[in-house]
């Protein structure tokens, strides 16, 4: 066997596990669960993440809520893609959480943002996972938020991978007390 098909073969399996990891985020960004928390509901959360290649955004969305639903709040986690995504009706506090992709969010999130209506009275808050700490596609998210009068009270970047969250709870407990100052 010589190196060009050695390379082909290479190049096809890469093809080949990208367009796995794609059609894995796709049924990925489609879910939703509510979390209901075991006392008093003190108000209503919505988290919506694009899992992206890894499921790292994810994650993160599921260690947020959690945290979300230990402090009283009835938390729906939807994925960008998901019906449950645009419901904003009796939301409190909504979170959206994307991967970095070329300084940017995901296109699902670019897309959920662009579609969002806003009823009004929402504190909100973005995160991404990324290879930098610039806070690019944090910027992107919060401005699309504020230009449908939705206040971004926390912006954070998690980690410098886009491979994965950080596995320290307390930095999304940190996440979820500034969110609700």
């Amino acid at each position: 066997m010589g190196i060009l098909e050695i390379l082909g073969i290479i190049i096809a399996l890469i093809i080949v596990l990208s367009v796995v990891g794609w059609l894995i985020g796709v049924s990925r960004s489609k879910d939703s669960k509510t979390l209901i928390p075991s006392g008093e509901i003190h108000g209503t959360a919505l988290v919506v993440y694009d899992p992206g290649i890894t499921g790292g955004t994810r994650t993160a969305a599921f260690h947020i809520a959690h945290e979300l639903k230990t402090r009283g709040y009835e938390v729906k986690l939807a994925g960008a893609r998901s019906s449950e995504a645009l419901n904003l009706s009796g939301v409190d506090v909504l979170v959206i959480g994307s991967p970095t992709y070329g300084a940017q969010p995901t296109g699902p999130v670019k897309t959920y943002l662009q579609n969002l209506q806003s009823p009004g009275n929402i504190t909100a808050g973005v995160y991404s996972l990324a290879g930098s700490i610039v806070e690019d596609s944090n910027v992107v998210m919060a401005q699309a938020l504020e230009s449908k009068s939705i206040p971004v009270k926390v912006s954070t970047k998690y980690g410098h991978s886009a491979w994965g969250a950080p596995s320290d709870k307390t930095l999304y407990a940190k996440f979820v007390a500034q969110l609700l100052s």
